[in-house]
Formats: structure tokens, C-alpha cells, sequence
């Protein structure tokens, strides 16, 4: 077994990835394709040329393909405990008209309207996005895909960090020694 020292040099704050594609715009045509396949596939073919579905299906793999190119897997950093104390603290709670603390900050003890998108730019390492490029991706994101990063550096900063367990790679190495 590995010495705690030498465990320790080697350790490394958690890191998470987050797939978020930038063309949500093609979400409707992809739901559009697949209402189109549903339909030929309900309807029996009548001629010899089939029902159209295998023309339709090669469409939504294609477009699929698109969105995955337009997707980048954004990468979150866990902030260490002192400097998450600090970031926390740079967000106090607001106060209410009678001098208590606001009800929408009351849960978390910080300003959710200042916390959540400092909180991601901090933790986001890749990209590294300028000023100009936070506030164009400010715009292209949805609340749902920011929301998917925001709750990500959350879980990375307030949330153990488990060994993972893939039951793929498990059934694949059970010993049989074949693949």
C-alpha cells in the first residue's frame, strides 16, 4: 500500500466534464426527423421504393453528428477549501427589509444572483474564455445548460469525491481474460 505522503504529493482536485452543445437550434429539427420516422413507420409501405424511413433515419444520424460537432465538453475545477471559504464569502447573503437574510439566499448562505455565474466562470479551466467570450456564451446558453455547469461546480466543490464505478468495464474485465 502507497505511504500517505507520497499519496498526498500526487493529489489533484476533483474534475468533472460537461457536454454542452452550442446549436440547440437543430433540437427542432431532430425532433421534427424523428416525428417524420414515427410516422413512415406507422404507415405500411405501399410501393416498392418502402415507407421513406431509412432516408429519414440516415438524416437524424447526420444531424446528430452535426449537433455533436457543435458540442464542446466544458471542464470544471474543484476549488480548494480555503479559497472556496473565501469565494463564499465574496457572495454574503442580501438582506431582507427587516435586516435578515434574504429568503432566496437563506438555503445556501450566499447571493444566488451574484454566486451562481462566478461560480462557473471560476470553476470552468477549458475554455478559457476572455470577458467578450464569457458574455457571448452568456448569451448562447440556455438557464438548462447553464444550470448543467453550475450544478456541476457545485457537486465538485460540496460533494465527496467517490472512487467511480463502470459496470462496462467491469463485465469486460471479469477475469476471463478475453475481450
Amino acid at each position: 500500500m502507497t505511504d500517505f505522503k507520497t499519496l498526498l504529493a500526487g493529489a489533484k482536485l476533483p474534475e468533472r466534464t460537461v457536454p454542452i452543445c452550442l446549436r440547440g437550434d437543430l433540437t427542432a429539427e431532430f425532433e421534427e426527423l424523428e416525428q417524420q420516422l414515427e410516422d413512415a413507420l406507422r404507415v405500411p409501405a405501399s410501393s416498392l421504393e418502402g415507407d421513406g424511413s431509412a432516408a429519414i433515419a440516415e438524416q437524424i444520424q447526420a444531424l446528430r453528428e452535426q449537433m455533436q460537432a457543435h458540442t464542446y465538453r466544458f471542464r470544471l475545477r474543484a476549488m480548494p477549501h480555503h479559497v472556496w471559504m473565501a469565494f463564499c464569502a465574496e457572495h454574503p447573503p442580501r438582506k431582507d427589509d427587516e435586516g435578515g437574510v434574504d429568503e432566496r439566499d437563506k438555503l445556501l448562505g450566499v447571493n444566488a444572483e451574484t454566486f451562481w455565474p462566478a461560480l462557473v466562470r471560476r470553476s470552468v479551466v477549458d475554455p478559457q474564455l476572455d470577458d467578450a467570450e464569457w458574455a457571448t456564451l452568456g448569451e448562447a446558453l440556455t438557464d438548462r445548460q447553464f444550470n448543467a455547469l453550475a450544478d456541476a461546480a457545485w457537486a465538485l466543490n460540496r460533494r465527496d469525491v467517490d472512487v467511480p464505478f463502470s459496470p462496462a468495464a467491469s463485465r469486460m474485465t471479469r477475469g476471463t481474460g478475453t475481450e
